[in-house]
């Protein structure tokens, strides 16, 4: 196949079809290699997110995380690839969060942790197949702008105000969850806007 030849349309189908193989398959395949939450971050964590969803997040160290194997189509093309994963720092898998090495040599900071959560809150909720059509459709949408995703956006900026918190805790997950279906959200277009006061 070539990419070059694919409509907008006919590209983000393309995409969000084998990225949420592509999650499913990840989750599957670093679940059983993964471990619960060590306690200190999940007390670090505490109040932020709901105790069933630190209980049921699993966390998973790798030399590297690996691109999918469907950007061989891009590669062949002569295209950039949308995103380069080798480079993150972590990637969350549905409820799997696994930690490039590579990009983080020791325990994970607890703000990386917290901005995973935030995506493990989002795949609860919306299910895999909606958080990667969610996700594929803004990227596209901006250009393959990766601060551009709603999703994204508001994981970075609840782990800003995570880092500025002094521990004055609150609820990220509530914030999420209203942000995902509250009367500002979109769901047919992805997040609305993220109001921190």
């Amino acid at each position: 196949m070539d990419v070059r030849k694919l409509d907008m349309q006919q590209l983000v189908a393309f995409l969000v079809d084998n990225a949420a193989e592509w999650i499913s398959d990840q989750r599957e395949r670093h679940a059983p290699g993964s471990e619960p939450l060590p306690d200190t971050t999940r007390a670090a964590l505490k109040g932020y997110f709901e105790p069933a969803t630190l209980a049921r997040t699993r966390i998973r160290r790798v030399p590297v995380i690996e691109n999918p194997a469907f950007y061989e189509e891009f590669e062949n093309s002569g295209e950039s690839i949308p995103l380069d994963f080798r480079v993150w720092a972590a990637i969350t898998f549905d409820d799997v969060i696994v930690v490039n090495d590579a990009q983080v040599p020791g325990p994970p900071p607890h703000s990386v942790v917290f901005h995973e959560m935030v995506h493990v809150v989002q795949f609860g909720m919306l299910g895999v197949e909606e958080f990667a059509r969610r996700y594929i459709r803004r990227l596209a949408q901006s250009r393959f702008q990766y601060m551009a995703i709603p999703l994204e956006t508001i994981a970075f900026d609840l782990q800003d105000r995570f880092e500025n918190s002094r521990g004055r805790r609150f609820s990220a997950e509530g914030i999420v969850l209203a942000d995902l279906f509250g009367p500002e959200s979109d769901d047919d277009e992805g997040c609305g806007a993220l109001r921190l006061t």
